[in-house]
């Protein structure tokens, strides 16, 4: 057998020559056997469909892991990660996603690894944590900067996570690139971060090395992970072709289906293990609330959405999400439009709310803070409560997001009411018109649409034109174009995926300051995790809002013939399985934003200073 001696100027002893051949077999034991490394030096064990899916990537340049949630496949991925970058030197990873926090929370699994922080890991070592570069402004060698987590090696390995701003991530070079959650990630990401594994990892030139003679390098690779989303997307794309691919027996693809079936029936060294990462109960529970996301994210069925008619495309929702804690109440000087769709019998009786957001870069935008929905529990066909108890609870919502110390509705843009034949032939507007009182004895005004009824406003004139009445008839088509604008202009954002934990991790940016060896201080910026614990209301709200999504993403245009006109309405296949009353709140909330923005412009006072203006010099000759 021929071996590969590098030469050195630097001479040696034969107990450091020693060391350094025990650590080489070490490593490349650790190579040829990375469960049995990771499992020996990490204290970290494997069920037996991890082992399959760690071992088949080991060495394989393009990967997709389809898993159910709830299956570990972030938790899988950071010790494929950490194996990686302490076996190979000057190893480079980029841990990416279609939002930056879900990179960031792969990262940090990697961390609190590192750190023996997780329970369900027993056994952990700290042997990671010790390869990790320290120093006087970085105590544990992780690095939190907003823009990015980071951490090195002492073998020249680094970890780099990736904010969303896709158009910055470029002209990067890497050795493994991570996309965690890539079925719900925006195109864009894919086509400006696959470049950086492009260039093959054998070539070297320069030094008057033979390349023949070196050692072959570990594949750059790709790992495409998440759980099972619409056909339209390229995690589907990528997801279709690998498996071809791997079926005809290609060895640079592999494709794991992990589904719930495998998870709850999860075996360990051959036997089934006596607790599952789920359990059946969760899915049914998960299958009740919402079947179509439970049946993509639990059983890896992609959904048939897509195609040149469907009005808002699931990347698009994705791309404008981001951590948000539901908002129940006013804290004080905050906006807040409410969108009431009322039922009585047959439909949902929905409201949902969003904040007014004033950015002095790009004017008005919205963040999408909660979803109720009114249900009579008592029923047992679960239909809407009846319309006084709706009224009751709406003008409760007005009270909480006007807030205390506030005049009637000071901080409620308005109230909007679809006037259609939702509220089984009542006009909901009556019951806003006279002044109420409140449960502690407190009156209110009452609410009015001075366009809409104007019939009424000498009858009311204590009340506040705070009430938009939107015909379906006459604004629905209008509110629809106005959703997909402002989604596609980025200027409405929702709360991130529930799921179902009952908390959120949220990063806080804070300032430290630290001594560096010349004793100045310095401050250097980080992101901090803390775990904020969810109320019932808040994870109801979250609940509704990921409804409102699902039902967005199944929004059609239909053109009408040669008219020009057009509709929109829920596709073929759903329109008897599922509602589309919370979609049709959020069209009424884009609409109002689209409203205020347009109206901010228009109302400006343009003054015209003609003695200072510049002249026009005329080309024209007389």
């Amino acid at each position: 057998m021929d071996y590969f001696v590098r030469s050195t100027e630097k001479n040696i002893s034969q107990r450091k020559l020693e060391g350094y051949l025990k650590l080489a077999q070490v490593v490349q034991w650790g190579r040829e056997n990375p469960i049995k490394y990771c499992e020996r030096f990490y204290g970290i064990e494997f069920l037996d469909n991890q082992k399959y899916v760690f071992m088949k990537s080991w060495v394989t340049p393009r990967n997709v892991w389809c898993q159910s949630r709830g299956s570990g496949k972030t938790t899988l991925l950071a010790p494929f990660i950490m194996a990686k970058s302490n076996l190979i030197s000057n190893y480079w990873t980029y841990i990416m996603s279609g939002v930056g926090s879900q990179a960031q929370e792969a990262f940090l699994k990697i961390e609190k690894i590192s750190k023996r922080e997780i329970t369900s890991f027993t056994g952990l070592t700290d042997i990671f944590y010790n390869e990790t570069v320290k120093s006087a402004s970085n105590k544990d060698g992780f690095t939190h900067n907003p823009a990015g987590f980071k951490f090195v090696l002492y073998n020249g390995s680094t970890v780099n996570s990736l904010n969303g701003a896709f158009n910055s991530n470029r002209s990067k070079r890497s050795n493994l690139n991570i996309y965690d959650e890539s079925g719900f990630a925006p195109e864009e990401l894919f086509v400006t971060s696959m470049p950086f594994i492009t260039q093959d990892s054998n070539f070297k030139l320069g030094g008057n090395v033979d390349v023949s003679l070196i050692p072959k390098e570990f594949p750059n690779q790709a790992i495409f992970a998440s759980s099972a989303s619409s056909t339209d997307t390229y995690f589907y794309d990528r997801y279709r072709e690998y498996s071809k691919r791997m079926i005809l027996g290609d060895p640079n693809y592999f494709v794991a289906d992990i589904n719930c079936d495998v998870v709850i029936n999860a075996t360990h060294n051959g036997k089934k293990y006596p607790v599952s990462l789920l359990t059946q109960q969760e899915i049914d529970d998960a299958m009740k609330q919402n079947k179509d996301k439970t049946l993509r994210e639990y059983y890896n069925r992609f959904t048939t959405e897509g195609g040149e008619n469907q009005a808002i495309k699931r990347s698009l929702i994705i791309r404008n999400t981001k951590i948000m804690i539901p908002t129940l109440y006013n804290t004080g000087g905050r906006k807040f439009i409410l969108a009431y769709d009322p039922a009585r019998s047959y439909d949902n009786s929905i409201c949902m709310t969003g904040e007014l957001i004033f950015d002095e870069n790009i004017g008005y935008t919205m963040n999408v803070c909660s979803g109720v929905s009114f249900v009579d529990v008592a029923k047992k066909k679960k239909t809407p409560m009846r319309t006084p108890e709706q009224i009751e609870l709406i003008k409760q919502m007005l009270l909480d997001y006007n807030g205390s110390l506030a005049a009637d509705y000071e901080n409620i843009e308005a109230l909007m009411i679809d006037s259609g034949a939702g509220g089984g032939g009542v006009n909901i507007a009556d019951y806003f018109m006279e002044d109420w009182v409140d449960n502690k004895g407190l009156k209110h005004k009452g609410l009015i649409d001075k366009k809409e009824s104007s019939d009424y406003i000498s009858k009311f004139p204590n009340a506040t034109d705070k009430l938009l009445l939107m015909n379906p008839k006459k604004f629905k088509v209008e509110m629809y174009e106005a959703l997909i604008e402002m989604l596609s202009l980025d200027l409405i954002k929702f709360p991130e995926e529930y799921n179902m934990k009952g908390y959120l991790n949220i990063f806080d940016i804070v300032e430290e300051e630290y001594q560096d060896s010349r004793n100045n201080k310095k401050k250097k910026i980080e992101s901090k995790q803390h775990a904020y614990s969810l109320s019932f209301d808040e994870e109801l709200a979250l609940t509704n809002i990921d409804l409102a999504k699902e039902e967005m993403v199944n929004i059609y245009r239909f053109n009408n013939g040669k008219s020009g006109s057009c509709s929109y309405d829920l596709s073929p296949d759903k329109k008897n399985k599922m509602n589309d009353d919370r979609s049709y709140c959020m069209a009424m909330l884009a609409w109002k934003l689209q409203q205020i923005r347009r109206s901010n412009i228009t109302d400006k006072n343009i003054k015209k200073d003609f003695k200072n203006a510049p002249r026009c010099v005329s080309s024209v000759t007389f």
